[in-house]
């Protein structure tokens, strides 16, 4: 038995459990670059470029641990039963698509699942990473099997996440039947990673910018200010840290920092985010942030990309 997690700490907790093989897989498919048509070599390579330009993760790095994994995936064998421990927050759900459809390619459909977005006494919950070991035991024996109607709407789910049109999206969500428990969900939050008209920004840069605009702030208190209302996003410090990053760029940013924030190399926790009035006037809707900083991100497939 193959056990697949996306976080050490379950990992390890798992591991004292039993003999069995434990994957723990790195990745942050809620951003970066994709496309429906890239080869894994593609998609790795381009990802890599981007988080080395992002966060100052070394692309050779990204590049030799995705190509582990993948060979990880690929010497598992069709008859063993493949666990994979995913929670129901966009993070995880991302991961989830794209190791079930890499684990497809490779013929490899016994597939059990433990997903969850709640537990009893833990609240709030993030993850599972919250649990200890014997309550990782008790969800174990307590596993669903994927069937085919799952397999394929992870499937069509990925294809559908890595498209660079976002009327896909909001077909896969209102004209499937939806299998998976948290999948549907899970698309319909990534809606609002997408700018709107009249500010430029997304729902997650608006909250940003409204919480630093009630005062000046440290990067630490920011994450733990914010981090309750994304409990559905699973967003890491890195994630948060690169999305402010982009509205820091050009002659007329929307925030001010003293220092970097956070990227691989360095945590920079303490790092104090000031508004600008351009920020200001962009939460008024008198000026857009589009207009003002430009964009170059990509959500799923879709890569919003205006210069300035």
């Amino acid at each position: 038995m193959i056990h697949i997690v996306n976080g050490d700490i379950v990992g390890k907790k798992l591991k004292g459990l039993n003999h069995d093989d434990i994957i723990v897989w790195r990745e942050m498919y809620d951003f970066g670059p994709f496309h429906s048509s890239w080869s894994n070599e593609e998609l790795i390579n381009n990802r890599a470029i981007f988080f080395e330009n992002k966060l100052k993760l070394p692309s050779s790095l990204f590049i030799t641990n995705s190509h582990n994994q993948l060979k990880q995936l690929a010497n598992i064998q069709k008859y063993q039963e493949v666990v994979l421990w995913f929670e129901h927050d966009r993070y995880d759900q991302t991961m989830l698509m794209y190791i079930i459809t890499q684990l497809y390619h490779h013929n490899i459909t016994n597939l059990s699942m433990v997903s969850i977005n709640s537990y009893p006494s833990i609240t709030p919950f993030y993850g599972l990473g919250q649990l200890t070991s014997e309550q990782l035991a008790m969800l174990y024996h307590k596993r669903v099997k994927l069937s085919h109607q799952q397999i394929n709407e992870a499937l069509n789910g990925w294809e559908t996440y890595t498209s660079s049109n976002l009327n896909d999206v909001k077909r896969w969500i209102s004209e499937n039947h939806h299998e998976l428990p948290f999948l549907r969900d899970m698309f319909k939050r990534q809606l609002s990673y997408y700018p709107v008209n009249k500010t430029g920004l997304n729902e997650i840069e608006t909250l940003f910018l409204n919480t630093i605009a009630l005062n000046p702030i440290s990067f630490k208190e920011l994450y733990q200010s914010v981090s309750p209302f994304f409990i559905n996003d699973g967003l890491s410090d890195l994630h948060i840290s690169a999305i402010l990053n982009e509205l820091t760029v050009g002659s007329k940013p929307l925030i001010k920092t003293d220092d970097l924030l956070p990227n691989y190399n360095s945590s920079y926790l303490e790092t104090n985010l000031t508004i600008t009035p351009n920020g200001e006037n962009v939460l008024l809707g008198i000026e857009n942030r589009i207009e003002l900083i430009g964009i170059d991100w990509w959500v799923g497939g879709v890569h919003l990309k205006v210069g300035k």
